[in-house]
């Protein structure tokens, strides 16, 4: 127009949308959102949905498991000592720190950054526990998005305010019990050689259920309270096939009540 340009407008690749205390231990972390391209497709389970990382800001988070500080962000997770956590960290996580400690990230105020959330799906803690991060962060988030999916392995020791967004991990039959108990939403995880017990229905994005649809197009795992006799997602076991063999081997040592208290009690 008149010879004059004008500029284009792009949205950035990711945002930082917290850099602040642990709501576990006081410590710094970051909380970065990536995937607000236009061109975005999502993965083949999730579908097109925001991923959200939660890292420790003084080390990256191969290092940081292997010192053991991932506790600000993973809690007591036990899948940290493990070493069964579906996520491969030195993929998703591992990129995503190094490109913000690369400055490719703007740090955006929170109720601006998320605008940028209005209809789409957000996977709350893609790496990290959600019950980190202060909940104002993710309740700004959700009132503008059109959906999102959360889970928490810390629901025994978080604010029961995470339960409106989060589902409860649950790793035995008696852990996703005693989640239904005390008011949670459990997502059970089983082992390849469990039946799906009663009252649970086979998570509809899992390879059992020929993902027969994405995460974005359920939209079961929200949180919310459990109310009886309202079915509960399950699927089994899944991600590279030696993080399935360190579950199985994790999954045994829960039975051996003896070995298995203390080994990750302690955050």
């Amino acid at each position: 127009m008149n010879g004059i340009s004008l500029p284009v407008i792009t949205k950035p690749s990711g945002i930082v949308l917290y850099h602040g205390p642990s709501q576990f231990d006081g410590k710094k972390i970051v909380v970065i959102a990536t995937g607000f391209e236009a061109s975005r497709s999502g993965n083949e389970k999730t579908g097109a949905v925001i991923q959200t990382w939660i890292m420790i800001d003084k080390e990256q988070p191969i290092t940081a498991n292997n010192k053991g500080l991932d506790s600000s962000v993973c809690g007591n997770c036990k899948h940290r000592h493990f070493r069964s956590c579906y996520v491969n960290i030195a993929n998703g996580p591992y990129q995503v720190y190094q490109a913000w400690k690369d400055g490719k990230y703007p740090e955006i105020p929170l109720g601006a950054a998320s605008y940028m959330f209005r209809g789409l799906f957000v996977r709350l803690g893609s790496f990290g526990d959600p019950a980190s991060v202060p909940i104002n962060v993710w309740k700004s988030l959700t009132s503008y998005s059109a959906g999102w999916l959360g889970y928490t392995h810390q629901w025994k020791r978080c604010d029961t305010s995470y339960r409106q967004f989060c589902m409860a991990s649950s790793d035995t039959i008696e852990e996703a019990q005693d989640a239904m108990k005390m008011g949670w939403k459990p997502f059970f995880v089983r082992r390849e050689t469990d039946s799906l017990p009663q009252g649970f229905f086979e998570c509809p994005a899992s390879a059992e259920q020929g993902k027969r649809l994405s995460c974005d197009q359920c939209g079961v795992c929200k949180g919310g309270k459990y109310r009886k006799g309202q079915g509960m997602p399950s699927i089994v076991a899944h991600g590279p096939s030696w993080k399935k063999i360190y579950f199985e081997k994790g999954m045994k040592l829960m039975r051996n009540k003896k070995k298995f208290v203390g080994v990750f009690t302690k955050a």
